[in-house]
């Protein structure tokens, strides 16, 4: 019987699968579907402050978050990129093209998560065709949200640009006054 141990705990693959199971995206799924994701995925604990990831580590695993979240940051950035709690499924998807990680990755609080690496992909496809579609859906939605910050920072910049323009012309002919 599948079960990962650490020195602090015990999990049965059963416990696992109704958490799984919890999750949106996979309410509807056979046992026999679950089982296969659970055996083909590696159970993963973090504390707070724990980095999942650093700069330039592989970016080759799906993780489904069960507890805690997780935050992207730029090294020197204001505020995070990116964050993912509990009943998201993140990371390297299916068809995504990140190959490393550009930002450390780090738990914002203790975090339990199942990980998949992306060589089970393809069994993935032929196991669970029903989860493909939806981890689509993820990835649209995250390139869809990535597009659209990137273009509120260009917006942002625009009206910087503009301010700083504007303070320029209006302080000329006041220093001429003087």
């Amino acid at each position: 019987m599948w079960h990962w141990r650490d020195n602090r705990s015990t999990v049965e693959l059963q416990s696992v699968i109704a958490e799984l199971r919890s999750i949106i995206f996979f309410t509807d799924l056979t046992d026999a579907q679950l089982t296969w994701f659970v055996e083909h995925s590696e159970y993963q604990t973090f504390n707070e402050g724990d980095y999942l990831s650093q700069v330039g580590d592989p970016a080759d695993r799906m993780l489904v978050i069960f507890e805690g979240a997780f935050q992207v940051k730029q090294i020197n950035g204001d505020g995070p990129v990116f964050t993912a709690s509990a009943g998201e499924i993140t990371g390297c998807l299916p068809f995504s093209r990140m190959k490393v990680f550009e930002m450390p990755v780090r738990a914002t609080a203790p975090m339990r998560a199942l990980s998949m690496h992306k060589t089970h992909f393809p069994a993935l496809y032929q196991e669970i065709p029903e989860l493909i579609p939806r981890l689509v859906g993820i990835l649209t939605d995250r390139v869809r949200e990535t597009a659209r910050r990137a273009t509120q920072t260009d917006k942002l910049a625009a009206i910087g640009k503009l301010s700083a323009g504007l303070a320029h012309e209006l302080n000329n002919p006041a220093a001429a006054a003087r």
